[in-house]
């Protein structure tokens, strides 16, 4: 539906833009000569970072190009949570408190229970999670869906969690269904045991067939659309010269110019 796509896509881009906003904030306050300096005092106070001559420019340099990553990961994984949620109640005809369920107090990204959904409705989800995940969901309340643009958990509290929300799924009489849409990031031995815990995983392009199935949401199509990829390169042009133009990277890359002005030293 042409009106619903609109819909869709311009609230995809106030999540995109408030995302660039957000990144482009963080390398404004990170890389500012007064943040840099005192990262740098910081290391240079610690015995173990100076005698492994790590308390110089360019590690401080790594250090905050870490914390970047991190904060779009995280931001990119916020965006990829928040469009399904509204997608799917529109989709289903739902509330956003439908949505989130809540399980043993743990809120679930996307929640589909089925006492709301009409036949129609809850006939194609049920074809939906068959075709892609060849279970067949008889007696089955709803649908509960984690999501993560990228599957790399570094800690065993985020994989408890994850585990303790599949039971309590599993106790709702709820299909617990976890959508990666990165291809490269899964880490097999997380995904082998939240299986075993029992998570349905769907990873890459699967993940992206499955929402274009139940919720009629193309992300990658959204993605190429001209109009969202004029907005991320602009936006992405803007936060790289930013930073590349950052008082904290410039220190770092003229102390990396006398330090290669001296080999040998």
């Amino acid at each position: 539906m042409p009106a619903e796509r609109s819909e869709t896509e311009e609230r995809f881009l106030n999540l995109l833009q408030r995302a660039f906003v957000g990144w482009r904030a963080k390398i404004e306050e990170d890389f500012s000569q007064e943040s840099f300096d005192r990262e740098l005092a910081s290391l240079e106070s610690d015995d173990v970072y100076r005698l492994f001559g790590l308390a110089v420019p360019e590690y401080v340099l790594i250090r905050l190009m870490g914390r970047v990553s991190i904060s779009i990961g995280r931001r990119i994984g916020e965006l990829y949570d928040n469009l399904p949620k509204f997608v799917a109640a529109a989709r289903f005809g739902l509330t956003p408190r439908d949505v989130a369920v809540r399980i043993d107090g743990l809120r679930l990204d996307v929640g589909i229970p089925f006492e709301f959904l009409d036949a129609t409705a809850k006939e194609e989800a049920l074809e939906c999670v068959h075709e892609h995940l060849g279970l067949k969901l008889d007696g089955k309340e709803g649908l509960g869906i984690e999501i993560r643009y990228n599957f790399n958990p570094n800690d065993s509290a985020r994989l408890r969690k994850d585990v303790s929300m599949a039971k309590g799924l599993e106790a709702n009489n709820f299909c617990p269904i976890y959508l990666v849409f990165s291809g490269i990031s899964p880490r097999d031995e997380a995904i082998q045991r939240l299986g075993r815990g029992g998570w349905n995983f769907l990873i890459g392009q699967r993940a992206s067939d499955f929402t274009k199935c139940l919720l009629g949401l193309d992300l990658s199509a959204l993605l190429s659309d001209a109009k969202v990829q004029a907005t991320i390169a602009r936006e992405a042009d803007e936060m790289m010269l930013a930073l590349m133009t950052s008082p904290g990277f410039l220190t770092a890359v003229e102390s990396a110019k006398l330090r290669t002005s001296r080999p040998g030293e």
